[in-house]
């Protein structure tokens, strides 16, 4: 084993990922949602129910979905661009910057969704005792943005591409 490797070994989630998370709950609205992404320019929010299970992710992605696009469920209602004229990411994903950028969404669309609506269920998950190597090689093979951190069944933190990239600059 390589230094590095070993030194990516020695790492675990609990040591880089941000435990003060913001959530969301299922009931939560879509304006709720693309408010606090705006609002704390995260690309993401963890959906737990009151007790802190984690029950999905939404994420801008998951807002600019081409299937809510197609449905109407995103539009805009002023301004030069329109989610309908937005293209996918060599993934098949919409860029979060395609959501940031927006000034307004309809109010009735907003108004009328919820995050349970639009949320992802099959969330990238790792524990607390997760190393950094299996962390990367995780978000490579899930072409995920971020993992959850939880711990019997409840979220306890959240690591995204940019802690990796921040913990990976301080070891150099």
């Amino acid at each position: 084993m390589t230094t590095t490797a070993a030194a990516l070994n020695r790492i675990h989630a609990r040591d880089i990922m941000k435990r003060n998370v913001f959530k969301l709950e299922p009931t939560s609205s879509i304006e709720d949602a693309v408010t606090a992404f705006s609002e704390f320019q995260i690309g993401g929010a963890p959906v737990v129910d009151r007790n802190g299970k984690l029950l999905g992710l939404i994420s801008a992605s998951d807002v600019a979905r081409p299937e809510n696009l197609r449905a109407g469920h995103v539009e805009v209602a002023r301004g030069d661009f329109t989610m309908g004229e937005a293209s996918p990411d060599d993934d098949g994903s919409y860029d979060e910057e395609v959501v940031f950028s927006m000034e307004d969404y309809s109010p009735d669309v907003l108004a009328g969704g919820t995050v349970a609506d639009m949320m992802s269920t099959d969330v990238v998950t790792v524990s607390p005792d997760a190393t950094l190597k299996q962390i990367c090689v995780l978000l490579v093979k899930e072409h995920a943005h971020r993992v959850l951190v939880v711990e019997r069944g409840k979220l306890v933190g959240i690591v995204s591409t940019l802690d990796v990239a921040r913990c990976v600059s301080e070891a150099l």
